[in-house]
């Protein structure tokens, strides 16, 4: 079955490359499979998927119309603008990849660790000297331990 590419996607024969991208993310979401579990859901998904490949490629897209009788005049690509927008898009980009990473610890400098594992060392021997001053059997069963393990 024959589907007009542009109203798969919901748009007019002018619509502009930015347009076209945004519908069929909207549509792609909307129809995919995994999101819509009706029985045509991943036909409609492959056709709007086939009608994005053909109108996100201006000599695709200007055959299309040819033979579908679209006569639409449309300005040459502007390539600044398209720069402009990938532009834009690493942006916002970077920023989520920033803002999810606010939250993680960074990794410290090898003598940070050093000086932190030694830091954390002196607070065990502090807690554990404490513990004998306390508890003097501590001490016994320390040694009696570590005597059952050599033997």
């Amino acid at each position: 079955m024959n589907h007009d590419h542009y109203s798969v996607l919901g748009l007019l024969p002018q619509a502009n490359p930015d347009q076209i991208r945004r519908a069929y993310k909207a549509r792609a979401l909307e129809t995919h499979p995994d999101k819509d579990k009706s029985s045509d859901a991943s036909d409609a998904f492959q056709r709007v998927q086939q009608a994005f490949e053909v109108l996100r490629d201006p000599a695709k897209r200007r055959a299309y119309d040819l033979q579908h009788g679209f006569a639409v005049e449309r300005p040459p690509p502007d390539h600044a603008s398209e720069a402009q927008r990938r532009r834009k898009d690493r942006e916002e980009w970077a920023r989520g990849i920033w803002k999810s990473a606010e939250g993680r610890p960074r990794q410290q400098p090898p003598q940070r660790q050093e000086q932190a594992a030694a830091e954390y060392q002196a607070l065990v021997q502090r807690m554990l000297a404490e513990l004998y001053r306390q508890n003097p059997d501590w001490k016994l069963r320390q040694l009696n331990a570590k005597a059952a393990n050599r033997s």
